[in-house]
């Protein structure tokens, strides 16, 4: 998520006015003491202009 916002030149504030995700929030996401739901994931995706995907793949078989 840092690298996408980098790479956008985007500040946590820039990206907080567009996902109504406050920048403090992000930050903490950012630094991994706050952990988002699954809606504000998808959120900080949109705001990024990126696309969230969720895989369920099996796992394989333990010899």
């Amino acid at each position: 998520m840092i690298d996408a916002r980098i790479n956008q030149h985007m500040t946590q504030k820039d990206l907080s006015a567009k996902t109504g995700i406050t920048q403090a929030d992000i930050s903490r996401i950012e630094n991994g003491t706050r952990n988002p739901s699954l809606a504000m994931v998808k959120r900080l995706a949109e705001g990024l202009g990126m696309q969230l995907k969720l895989e369920l793949v099996p796992r394989t078989a333990k010899q």
